[in-house]
């Protein structure tokens, strides 16, 4: 870390601890007219024209100037005297975006003054730009603040956006503004990056990290010769020689996004680095804004473990109403209805989600209008599954769904169940006999590693439900590209063909008693509704519904690194994120266990190095133990077959 970097972290550190003691009110300034008389008129539903404001520079409290869009719904005329709520955007994906624009315009035109505003140090904005960094809670602290204060603003500041622009909104909150008023937050807002989107239990995200920090220092280089390199290298190809070591790949033209990449690889322990503002949630909660929060997720989204932890922390602690939305979408998919080769039926997509979703929430909180928002369930989750299964036109497989209720999450009719691992590969309620065969041992191979086939990944790979086999556009994969289930590394436990639907809704837990030849391995676990062969699948279509790891040396919930004893008998826990899903008769449920899961995960060496740091790989023999006295077994939230809505 440069010293630079040390120097701005210690100053924001130092706000972090003054941020829980004290209100933060500083001078706001802005560069923009102050001509705009009040008016206590009510607005109309719809206004004919909007005016937008361009870079308008809001000064933070350090004296960077963020540039900030600012749309205002009017006439002919010009802008309406009347004072009307704010819905703010904060983004680093570029406010001048054509998408942004317009749908900036659209609810500005619905009687709100939309502002949209660049992060720090991306596009038009000044400073000096580093993910998940703590300036993000203070400058949307002070953007929220200066808003309020604006001579056309009520003073009701709600906050939108997707994404990064989620996070922001999270981060603002933890800092309690008092003119902050609702959130609307789209898939994401982490709970704690260590344990998701980031590092998952001791993994490393390493495909999305990775990609990401290579497109945006494409996007915001401003050296042609720093452009050139990562236009021509091809960010797939500089996963054979990961780890990246400092100075020796294509991001170090581009110090700030390398420097990122490298301290999330590399801080593999629980400790100060993952307690800032910017990296967690679950410290801020009970200073966190008491306001009524929308937490909007996917069963395929990367961040969906922070998205149901945010929903259940906030609404024990907090007295306004907290609403959790899951839907069958991959990270930015909830405007389609399919995710991957899949599709979920016409309702599954919120087509007006940008525009008439929101204003139902926003018309409920900022103006009092009785909208849909009033009256909604505290959760509202799609149960995937249902259809027939054909093949439409865009050769997806119609899995079908239908959206559901409930008044907490999991729904309260769902009961754990278990299945339990056993020889010969079956999965069943029955444990296994005390004659059965008791273990089950793979070969993992470091330089070989199960290829991610969908998934929550990002959109910067592949994600969503796919048939698990691989394929030529799957980092990974290698010819002749056969399903998973045929590798030897890929231990597949599944039920007999079954004679009734089943309905999931809950979480998922994984439980192995295991061992390894190795000081450190690592643990996957994926769930499957497998299809039977048919007409238009006549392979049949092995459709993943969720997966998870565990590194071992982060077993028991530790987060502190401990190596394993070789040889040694372990009982692991792996949490793959909540699913919903009705597995229809005939199929068959499938608990997939392996060591890897790459290009999502970074691969375990096995060596016991340092994470990220490693030069190493060692092929080790890892075990599942699965006897009367060892049960190994996927526990899934069984819902009555009365509890939900066809």
């Amino acid at each position: 870390m440069t010293q630079q970097r040390c120097i701005q972290r210690h100053r924001w550190t130092r706000w972090i601890v003054l941020a829980g003691s004290i209100a933060l009110t500083p001078p706001f300034v802005a560069q923009t007219p102050n001509t705009v008389r009040s008016s206590s008129a009510l607005a109309p539903a719809t206004y004919p024209e909007v005016t937008r404001q361009v870079d308008v520079m809001m000064v933070t409290r350090d004296g960077v100037k963020l540039a900030t869009d600012i749309y205002r719904p009017g006439t002919a005329d010009g802008p309406t005297s009347v004072k009307l709520p704010v819905l703010l955007h904060r983004t680093p994906y570029d406010k001048a975006a054509p998408a942004t624009i317009a749908i900036a315009k659209a609810l500005a035109s619905h009687g709100y003054v939309v502002i949209v505003q660049d992060t720090r140090g991306r596009h038009a904005s000044g400073g000096v730009f580093e993910k998940y960094y703590v300036y993000d809670a203070y400058d949307g602290y002070d953007t929220i603040e200066w808003a309020a204060a604006l001579p056309y603003s009520n003073g009701k500041v709600g906050m939108f956006g997707t994404s990064y622009a989620a996070h922001t909104q999270a981060d603002a909150s933890k800092l309690n503004p008092p003119h902050l008023s609702t959130l609307v937050l789209n898939m994401g807002g982490m709970s704690s990056a260590w344990d998701h989107s980031v590092r998952y239990d001791g993994a490393f995200e390493m495909g999305r990290q990775f990609t990401w920090a290579w497109e945006q220092a494409l996007a915001d280089t401003k050296n042609p010769v720093a452009r050139s390199m990562l236009t021509q290298e091809h960010e797939f190809d500089w996963y054979a020689p990961l780890p990246l070591r400092k100075g020796q790949s294509p991001l170090s033209i581009e110090p700030v996004y390398e420097g990122y990449y490298l301290d999330e690889a590399t801080h593999s322990d629980y400790g100060p680095y993952w307690e800032t503002l910017g990296m967690q949630w679950e410290k801020y909660y009970p200073q966190t804004a008491d306001v009524p929060m929308l937490h909007i997720g996917g069963w395929y989204d990367i961040y969906l473990r922070g998205t149901i932890e945010n929903f259940h922390q906030l609404s024990k602690l907090k007295k306004s109403p907290e609403r959790l939305m899951i839907g069958p979408w991959t990270h930015h998919g909830d405007a389609v209805s399919y995710a991957g080769d899949v599709d979920f039926g016409p309702t599954a997509a919120l087509s007006d989600f940008d525009i008439d979703f929101h204003l139902r929430w926003f018309d409920f909180y900022l103006k009092g209008v009785h909208t849909p928002a009033a009256d909604e369930a505290p959760v509202r989750y799609f149960l995937m599954g249902g259809g027939d299964g054909h093949k439409d036109a865009q050769g997806r497989l119609e899995h079908g769904g239908s959206w559901q209720n409930a008044q907490a999450w999991p729904p309260p009719s769902a009961r754990p169940t278990n299945f339990y691992l056993h020889a010969e590969g079956l999965l069943s309620t029955k444990p296994p006999a005390p004659t059965e065969s008791h273990a089950t041992t793979f070969q993992f191979d470091p330089a070989h590693p199960v290829p991610s086939i969908g998934g929550g990944v990002s959109k910067r790979l592949k994600d969503g439900a796919y048939d698990q086999r691989e394929r030529p556009d799957m980092p990974g994969s290698r010819a002749p590209y056969l399903p998973l289930h045929s590798r030897s590394d890929v231990l597949v436990f599944e039920t007999e063909p079954l004679p009734e639907d089943v309905v999931i809704a809950g979480p998922v837990t994984v439980t192995l008693y295991a061992s390894s030849t190795g000081v450190d391995t690592d643990f996957t676990a994926k769930l499957v509704d497998v299809y039977p062969p048919s007409k238009d699948f006549p392979t049949g279509f092995d459709m993943n519904l969720t997966d998870g790891i565990l590194r071992a040396s982060y077993r028991d919930g530790v987060k502190t690194r401990t190596l394993l004893t070789p040889g040694e008998i372990y009982k692991l826990t792996i949490k793959p994120f909540d699913t919903a899903n009705l597995f229809k008769k005939g199929h068959r449920i499938r608990l997939d266990i392996s060591s890897s899961n790459f290009p999502r995960f970074d691969v375990n060496p096995n060596t016991g190095e340092p994470l990220g740091l490693s030069r190493r790989m060692l092929v080790v023999d890892n075990t599942v133990f699965h006897d009367a006295g060892r049960l190994s077994s996927v526990e899934l939230s069984i819902l009555p077959a009365h509890a939900h809505t066809p």
